[in-house]
């Protein structure tokens, strides 16, 4: 009977951990989504980043007072389960009682203080599932091959279902379904009838309101695109709809402003327009789509308006040069300006590529009737999916490839970057677009342009695109870029043939006539940009260094274009203005990883103390499990960061390479923990061979991953999606075998390291997702990867040579 009871207790034991894990992992990624709407997502980051480590402070605390849930172990996990949950609805509804303008705080002391009440509100919930795993671990220690395997694949299950959970429900919806599953797990820790049937009932209640929760108001900060651009009062809100990408919004301008009575446009829509023309001419539109309540873009009433504006616009620019009736591309539809103005100059064929669904449907289902149904006619295609990915999956050939202001700082799907690194604007995604020309076609990217003889935005897209032709063997790569502005807009654009005579000359006309500035046009231009492409060897170093900011290209592997400002130059990079263009993005990552070392070292000390004291701890082989874990938690962070970005392009969508890398590896942790109990005793042969078939996956992903995903890049989704899983379950298979085999060395000194091992796996990754990010500007993610062995190495090491050390020579407390 004893022996049934125990495994009884043990399912338990396994189903509730299996559902907490679930349950932390779909509120984690739903609460970076609805933070990333309400704040900037550099603050949405620092919040998130200190709950997280909340989760790894579980274990500390837990080792500091051994005496938690000691008494009843299945009561203290019910409880704890159940107030994790309903700490997750309660953190979803005081961000909707609350909002935060994170620009306020260096002014106002009030909004500091709710900045400190948003880390801490977020940390609880990640501290009390915590402890339900610590406790988990510290009670079943002999049974972690079991118990690892349940926790990861709950973790694993709930990346893949935190997508379909948002697209479902909304993010606030996955949040409170992630309340119930917690809950729900409490139910499965119960022993006790009655606190099982309360615990399903709150689940229960909380899955109810999970429908619901897609209704709850939630106000995003006053600094972003809907009130910077635009009174707040002079926006009717038509509708809105939450995905696992965006948070997409329609609004209606509705107000007036001026003796003429036409509404006001956004102060954007001035960008690129010719100086002549007065803001009174310039057209509103009928309304604005957004994306996170930045990005917005503009929607137009074809019904009335005739957009003559557009003929007197920098966008008009490279319809002088391009064959007649061009066939376009647009990458970026947005609000449909591009796909409009292409119709406009006369486009034969327009095929607009948008990252996000619901922005297609509302141009072609909610708004059919406002844009006289252009979006549906047959010379417009509309293509929901990421705009590289179709470059690199099409055939077709394309007269004109149009983008313009793609750079945004909606945030990305895996919230995992600060920096808003984009694989559009890299140099390999550069000759991707050049491939895809007709013969005389062109590539027009606008972008930012802030100063005249400074360059920022504009001159990095010409080193980036300067170093793409080069890298196809162009000898005179000015012979083949054009960069011209007006109004804080550039277009640079580029050939893979030299601009003919006819060409520049039409391209001086547009500027002479419209008044634009020529950056750089045949031997017109400004000094400081035609350095930039004709600059070459050491003159071409010193310039570079010469340069306010950094303007070196940037690559696939190195994706950080909005990175300006070196790590010297950051205590003079005064403005913090939630922009791509100022230094914000790198303080943050500069202060995390300074704050969350600290801590985490805190965490890490603070029991190493109080265990010394306790004679816990008196030799080596302590200090050795605590290298070892602080490793393999540093270690399989900078690995996973480093993993996500490698298949971003090969699946399409940044939601499926968060949920179908993250998936594929910690399952494959959790199977590759199931089986390690196997190894128990051979350690020493085991964990070094182990090392190895990392070392030679890492060679594989590093040189024949990107040949296999170019091989299958066209077949269908299914397909890359179960090879993506195929190629990543061996790395699971391997490293998942040193965590477990590290708690059973922990446990075997003395049961209270067991939690203290836990809490420093966890405060390690937190730290490492940001430094994958730093490490990755400096030495790229494959430098990464190679950093990774070499941490889990020297873990190994340390992890080996304190078991050589007489078993108990560590101690254990007399009574």
């Amino acid at each position: 009977m004893g022996h049934e009871e125990s495994t009884a207790d043990e399912k338990k034991l396994f189903a509730g951990v299996f559902l907490v894990a679930l349950a932390t992992l779909v509120f984690e990624v739903a609460l970076i989504r609805v933070l990333s709407f309400t704040i900037w997502y550099h603050f949405a980051y620092v919040v998130l980043s200190t709950a997280l480590l909340g989760f790894g402070a579980s274990g500390t605390l837990l080792a500091l007072r051994p005496s938690l849930g000691s008494r009843d172990l299945h009561r203290s996990l019910t409880l704890l389960s159940v107030a994790s949950g309903l700490c997750f609805a309660a953190v979803i509804g005081f961000v909707s009682l609350f909002p935060l303008h994170p620009t306020r705080i260096f002014d106002d002391p009030g909004t500091l203080l709710l900045l400190l009440a948003y880390q801490l509100a977020a940390t609880l919930p990640f501290l009390l599932s915590g402890l339900v795993i610590s406790l988990s671990l510290r009670s079943a220690a002999r049974r972690v091959d079991r118990l690892y395997f349940w926790d990861l694949l709950g973790a694993g299950l709930g990346c893949a279902s935190a997508v379909l959970l948002m697209n479902a429900i909304s993010p606030p919806g996955a949040a409170l379904a992630a309340a119930a599953f917690a809950a729900a797990g409490g139910a499965a820790f119960s022993r006790s009838a009655g606190a099982r049937n309360a615990a399903a009932g709150v689940a229960a209640l909380l899955l109810l309101a999970s429908f619901f929760a897609a209704r709850l108001p939630f106000t995003p900060a006053e600094s972003k695109f809907l009130a910077a651009q635009i009174p707040s009062e002079a926006l009717e809100p038509v509708l809105q709809r939450w995905t696992a990408l965006f948070r997409t919004d329609l609004h209606r301008l509705t107000t007036t402003e001026g003796p003429d009575g036409k509404p006001a446009p956004p102060r954007s829509d001035e960008w690129g327009t010719a100086r002549e023309v007065p803001r009174s001419e310039i057209q509103a539109p009928w309304g604005l789509v957004s994306h996170d309540a930045s990005a917005g873009t503009a929607v137009y009433d074809l019904r009335t308006e005739q957009l003559e504006v557009l003929d007197r616009h920098v966008l008009k620019v490279p319809y002088s040069i391009v064959n007649p009736n061009p066939k376009v591309l647009v990458i970026g539809v947005g609000g449909g300006r591009d796909v409009i103005a292409a119709r406009h100059f006369g486009a034969s064929h327009v095929t607009g590529v948008e990252l996000d669904p619901v922005a297609i449907r509302i141009l072609r289902q909610d708004l059919a009737q406002l844009s006289n149904g252009m979006f549906d006619e047959p010379m417009v295609t509309l293509v929901p999916g990421e705009g590289r990915h179709f470059v690199k999956r099409t055939h077709q050939r394309f007269d004109l490839i149009q983008m313009t202001g793609i750079d945004t700082l909606a945030a990305t799907a895996q919230g995992a970057y600060v920096l808003a690194e984009n694989y559009l604007y890299t140099v390999e995604a550069i000759e991707d677009y050049l491939d895809r020309l007709a013969p005389r076609g062109v590539l027009a990217i606008g972008v930012g342009h802030w100063s005249s003889n400074r360059p920022q935005t504009e001159g990095r897209m010409l080193s980036v695109v300067r170093e793409a032709l080069v890298a196809r063997g162009v000898k005179q790569p000015e012979r083949q870029i054009a960069v011209i502005s007006q109004s804080l807009m550039a277009v640079v654009m580029v050939r893979n043939e030299p601009f003919t005579r006819g060409q520049l000359e039409a391209l001086e006309a547009d500027v002479d006539r419209l008044g634009f500035a020529p950056l750089l046009l045949g031997a017109r231009g400004h000094e400081n940009y035609r350095r930039i492409v004709t600059a070459q060897g050491e003159e071409r170093e010193r310039m570079f260094e010469e340069f306010s900011f950094l303007l070196r290209p940037i690559w696939d592997d190195r994706p950080f274009f909005f990175r300006f400002f070196r790590w010297r130059d950051l205590p003079s990079s005064r403005e913090l203005s939630p922009h791509h263009n100022t230094a914000l993005g790198q303080w943050v990552l500069a202060v995390l990883l300074v704050s969350l070392t600290a801590l985490g070292a805190l965490f890490v000390l603070a029991p190493l103390v109080v265990f010394r004291r306790r004679r816990i701890v008196a030799g080596p082989e302590a200090l050795g499990v605590m290298a070892y874990f602080l490793a393999i938690g540093l270690g399989f962070m900078l690995f996973e960061i480093s993993l996500l970005q490698r298949f971003a392009l090969y699946l399409g969508y940044p939601t499926y390479s968060l949920s179908v890398v993250l998936f594929s590896l910690l399952t494959s942790l959790g199977i590759g923990s199931f089986f390690s109990r196997r190894f128990v005793g051979k350690e020493a042969r085991v964990l070094p061979a182990a090392l190895l078939v990392v070392a030679g996956l890492t060679l594989f992903y590093a040189r024949g991953l990107p040949q296999l995903q170019e091989l299958t890049l066209g077949s269908a989704l299914a397909v890359r999606v179960l090879l993506s899983v195929l190629v990543l379950a061996p790395l699971g298979l391997c490293f998942g075998i040193f965590f477990p085999l590290g708690i059973r060395r922990a446990e075997a000194l003395h049961p209270d390291l067991v939690p203290w091992a836990w809490g420093i796996n966890g405060c390690a990754s937190v730290t490492a997702t940001v430094l994958a990010v730093v490490l990755a500007m400096s030495i790229g993610f494959q430098g990464v990867w190679v950093l990774s062995l070499a941490i889990y190495a020297a873990g190994t090491a340390a992890f080996l040579l304190s078991a050589r050390s007489r078993p108990g020579a560590a101690g254990r407390p007399t009574a």
